[in-house]
C-alpha cells in the first residue's frame, strides 16, 4: 500500500494539531489536579454539571486515578439532578458493566471468546476498572485455547511489558504464529525488528513486515514504511560521510608524516635552520587544513527554540547528514499531545545554504496515534474483538511542507521566519559537549 505524500485528506484530529502553532503549551498534570479539586468541591455542593465533569475525570484518569465505579456514582448523581449528558453516559456505562458481568461469568466457565472479551475489557477499562495485569491473565487463558486474536493481543502485551514483565522472545513466537492471517501481528513483528528488542535491529526486515501489514489494510503501517525508508537513507548517508571523513583523516596523517620526514632531512643539513623550517611546516599544514563549509559548521551545533530542541535543525532530537551539498535531518520519534490524543510523528528537513543564511524545507511524518480514548458509541459498534487497535485507523504519512528561512544573529543564534509569517529566535545549545566549535 502506498501512502500519498501530497494532498491526502486529514481527519479533524490532524487538522487541529498540525495547523496550530508548533509549540503550543498544553495543560499539565498539576493543572488537571487543580481542576479536579475545583470541580469536586462544586460537585459536592450538588452542582450537576460539576458532578458530570468529575465523573468524566474519574473515567479518563484526568486529575485523579481512574475509577469506573466512582464515575458511575457521580453520573448517577448528575443524572438525578437533571443533567441529560450524564443520563445518556450512565446508560452506556451501565450497559458496559452488564456486558462485563455476563462475559465474566462465561469466561469463568472456560469459554475462550468470553475470556478474550473480559481480557480486552480489563485492558480498556470498559465495564470495569482498567487493570492490565488482569487483562493479561484472561488473554493467557484464551490464548491457551488457541483463540487467534487473544494470541496476537497477548503477544503485544508481552512486547510492551504491559500487565507484567516483557518477554520479547515469546512475543515474537506468538506473533509469528498469527502473522499469516493478522495484519496486527504483521505490524508488531515490524515493531520488534525496528526496535531491536529480542532480535538484532534490522530496518529492512521491519519494513517487510510493515509492508505486509499495510497491504492488508493496516493504515498505521504506512507511516512506518516511510519511516524505515528514511532511516535506511540516513544510514547510507552516515556511512558515506564516515568513509569520507576516514579518507580525509588518512590523507592528513600521510601529509603529517611527509612533513616530518622533510623536516628531519633538512634538520640534518643545518641546525640553525631547523626552527625556521618547523615554522614553515606548521604554516604550510595550517594552510592545508580543511575549512569547514557553512553547512558543516551548522551540523556541528545543536539548536534550541524556547529552551527545547528544535525539530528541523541539528539538535538533541535530530540526526543530520550531508549529501550532495544538502544537510538532511531526520528526527527521533516525537509526541504531540492534544486533549486525550497523543500523536506520534517524525520531522524530515532539507537544509540548504543561501546568501546570508539558510533555507529549510521540512515536513512532519505522521506515524500514528496512541492513548486515544475511543468514544463509547464507537466501542459499541466495533465490539471488543475488533482487531484494529485504538487510533490505528488514523491516516498516516507526510503532512504539507513548511519553509523556514534563517539568518545568523551573532555566532550562537539564528533568526528564522516560518512560512513567511511565524518568527523564531533559535539559540545554540551550549550545554552539549562539542557544540559550537568551528
Amino acid at each position: 500500500m502506498s501512502v500519498q505524500s501530497e494532498g491526502f485528506c486529514y481527519r479533524s484530529l490532524f487538522a487541529v494539531i498540525f495547523l496550530m502553532a508548533s509549540h503550543m503549551v498544553y495543560a499539565g498534570a498539576q493543572v488537571w489536579d487543580q481542576l479536579f479539586e475545583e470541580q469536586l468541591a462544586n460537585a459536592e455542593a450538588n452542582d450537576p454539571d460539576a458532578q458530570y465533569e468529575v465523573a468524566m475525570m474519574y473515567l479518563s484518569g484526568r486529575g485523579v486515578k481512574k475509577d469506573f465505579d466512582a464515575a458511575l456514582g457521580w453520573l448517577g448523581k448528575a443524572a438525578a439532578n437533571g443533567n441529560q449528558r450524564a443520563a445518556s453516559k450512565l446508560k452506556r456505562l451501565q450497559t458496559q458493566k452488564k456486558k462485563f458481568t455476563s462475559s465474566l461469568r462465561k469466561a469463568e466457565s472456560g469459554q475462550a471468546a468470553s475470556q478474550y472479551d473480559v481480557g480486552m475489557m480489563y485492558l480498556k477499562g470498559r465495564g470495569v476498572n482498567q487493570d492490565a495485569a488482569q487483562g493479561r491473565q484472561w488473554l493467557e487463558k484464551a490464548a491457551a485455547q488457541s483463540h487467534k486474536k487473544a494470541i496476537t493481543r497477548l503477544a503485544i502485551l508481552l512486547f510492551k511489558g504491559e500487565g507484567g514483565a516483557p518477554d520479547y522472545t515469546r512475543a515474537r513466537q506468538l506473533l509469528g504464529s498469527a502473522s499469516e492471517s493478522s495484519a496486527l501481528a504483521q505490524y508488531y513483528l515490524g515493531e520488534i525488528y525496528a526496535s531491536g528488542k529480542g532480535v538484532p535491529r534490522d530496518p529492512r526486515i521491519a519494513m517487510q513486515w510493515y509492508r505486509k501489514a499495510a497491504d492488508n489494510g493496516f493504515n498505521m503501517a504506512g507511516g512506518k514504511v516511510i519511516n524505515m525508508e528514511e532511516e535506511i537513507r540516513m544510514e547510507s548517508r552516515r556511512k558515506a560521510n564516515a568513509a569520507r571523513l576516514a579518507a580525509a583523516r588518512q590523507q592528513r596523517v600521510a601529509e603529517e608524516k611527509q612533513a616530518k620526514a622533510e623536516a628531519a632531512r633538512k634538520a640534518s643539513a643545518a641546525k640553525a635552520r631547523v626552527a625556521a623550517k618547523k615554522k614553515v611546516t606548521v604554516a604550510t599544514n595550517t594552510k592545508k587544513a580543511k575549512v569547514l563549509s557553512p553547512l558543516e559548521k551548522l551540523a556541528l551545533k545543536r539548536w534550541l527554540l524556547h529552551d527545547k530542541p528544535i525539530e528541523y535543525l541539528p539538535s538533541a532530537v535530530t540526526q543530520c547528514e550531508l549529501d550532495s551539498g544538502v544537510l538532511f535531518c531526520f528526527s527521533d520519534e516525537l509526541k504531540r499531545e492534544s486533549g486525550n490524543h497523543t500523536v506520534l510523528y517524525k520531522v524530515k528537513s532539507e537544509v540548504r545554504k543561501t546568501k546570508g543564511g539558510f533555507t529549510i524545507t521540512y515536513r512532519n511524518l505522521v506515524l500514528g496515534v496512541e492513548n486515544m480514548d475511543v468514544p463509547d458509541e464507537e466501542e459499541d459498534v466495533q465490539g471488543y474483538d475488533d482487531e484494529v487497535d485504538q487510533g490505528f485507523s488514523i491516516q498516516t504519512g507526510w503532512t504539507k511542507a513548511h519553509q523556514v528561512v534563517c539568518k545568523p544573529s551573532g555566532r550562537k543564534a539564528l533568526d528564522c521566519i516560518k512560512d513567511k509569517i511565524h518568527t523564531a529566535h533559535l539559540v545554540e545549545d551550549v550545554r552539549l559537549a562539542g557544540g559550537g566549535k568551528e
